[in-house]
């Protein structure tokens, strides 16, 4: 698939300068020389970190998706497990596989494949496979949603536990795509001893290929955030794909109406492969995201309280993107992207999703380099280059461990990707 770069326009912002911090050498996690994407990090039911990524066997040049706990103490990880039935999945960096851990201890597995044979060359499902016994045996995938048919595109999906320590999922649908400009967004969740039930769909007209954000607070509410595809009024009903909110607080029975998290009016007809990232602190929530409407950049917000109205946005970084973000325990938060040190000119961004296909992709800069910001109250207090930007290193994810941070990252270079990890202190 074609890669796609948006140019990035310089504006004003409440930058920090980059400090220079003790950290950990960057450690590769994924076989040497192997082909690895899509890192994310979640937590098993005892509460330790785990890191799932994609990686690609040279013996048959598949892609499957792998895991490993991390050892506070020791600060390692463990061996990597193989999902067997993840084996022929998409490895995209925004639609990245993933697994969840129930309260039971029950793993549930979700990646995506194509539909090689359809018409459509970006036809597809998700699935998900099980196990019950650490890793060690799996179910054999099934359907994540109850529409199967092979003509239509469905990826960009994130998992989240519930309260009840079930897990829930959301996605983007392409069946509702002859009747609706863009995507349909759909939820399911599993239920005890069982896999995921009935989906039912949340949102019609959503950005067709943009990360979608869902997580579970300690409180038990559930926060959902995505780009969505609007007219308002004010710009005479001229499309616009903007970031918004939703919350639940009965475990997904029902949402809240969408909350735009800020009026960037972005006027595209297309999808920058840029998703949200959402964290929850004592406060309020916060919302980090990549938008070009009103200059290109990274930008945050906060809002009081859990149904408050979201403040200003404010520039994180003018030529970052893939941005994550986490709530800190000490009421911070952490984020990191990667910030470009080339860019490439932009193109033709349209969009066509005919028959559910996903024709746009906007990979990394020739080089880039990962970077840590630490927010509290609204403000960015310190601001860490972890990468030099010699190489290209894009799609960092984080998690919070008892000793500090670990960051993660996918590493490009002459031979292909692989997947780094370091360490990081407390800012």
């Amino acid at each position: 698939m074609k890669r796609i770069f948006i140019t990035l326009i310089a504006a004003a912002g409440f930058l920090t300068s980059c400090t220079t911090e003790k950290q950990a050498l960057p450690t590769q996690v994924s076989i040497a020389g192997a082909t690895a994407a899509g890192p994310y990090f979640t937590n098993d039911n005892k509460g330790n970190p785990v890191l799932c990524w994609t990686e690609q066997d040279g013996k048959d040049s598949l892609f499957r998706l792998k895991y490993a706990v991390y050892n506070v103490q020791t600060k390692t990880f463990s061996q990597p497990v193989t999902v067997p039935a993840s084996a022929g999945s998409s490895n995209s960096a925004e639609s990245m596989a993933k697994v969840a851990f129930k309260s039971d201890g029950t793993i549930v597995a979700l990646f995506a494949k194509r539909f090689p044979k359809e018409k459509n060359p970006f036809a597809g499902a998700i699935y998900y496979s099980t196990s019950g016994d650490a890793g060690k045996t799996w179910t054999k995938a099934q359907y994540l949603h109850s529409d199967t048919s092979h003509a239509y595109g469905r990826s960009f999906f994130d998992i989240a536990v519930l309260k009840d320590g079930e897990v829930a999922a959301i996605w983007l649908d392409g069946r509702d795509a002859k009747e609706i400009k863009g995507s349909a967004l759909f939820f399911s969740h599993t239920e005890k001893g069982k896999g995921f039930g009935l989906d039912s769909c949340l949102e019609k007209g959503t950005c067709e290929c943009c990360r979608t954000d869902l997580f579970t607070d300690k409180d038990g509410n559930l926060h959902l955030a995505y780009r969505n595809i609007m007219y308002p009024s004010a710009l005479s009903g001229k499309q616009v794909r903007d970031m918004v909110y939703k919350l639940s607080k009965d475990s997904g029975k029902s949402f809240t109406t969408p909350k735009t998290i800020s009026n960037d009016n972005w006027e595209i007809d297309g999808c920058p492969h840029s998703g949200p990232t959402m964290a929850r602190t004592q406060a309020g929530m916060n919302a980090l995201w990549f938008t070009a409407g009103g200059g290109a950049g990274l930008y945050y917000t906060n809002s009081k309280g859990l149904g408050g109205d979201f403040n200003n946005r404010k520039l994180i970084s003018n030529s970052g993107r893939h941005p994550q973000m986490i709530a800190l325990k000490n009421g911070k938060v952490a984020m990191v992207f990667e910030e470009l040190a080339t860019t490439e000119p932009e193109h033709n961004m349209k969009m066509d999703h005919s028959g559910g296909g996903m024709k746009m992709s906007q990979g990394p800069a020739a080089s880039a380099r990962v970077v840590l910001k630490i927010v509290s109250n609204g403000e960015v207090k310190s601001s860490t280059a972890l990468t030099n930007g010699e190489l290209s290193d894009n799609h960092a994810v984080l998690t919070e461990t008892g000793n500090g941070l670990l960051v993660a990252w996918v590493r490009e270079g002459h031979k292909g990707s692989e997947i780094y990890y370091t360490v990081v202190n407390h800012l």
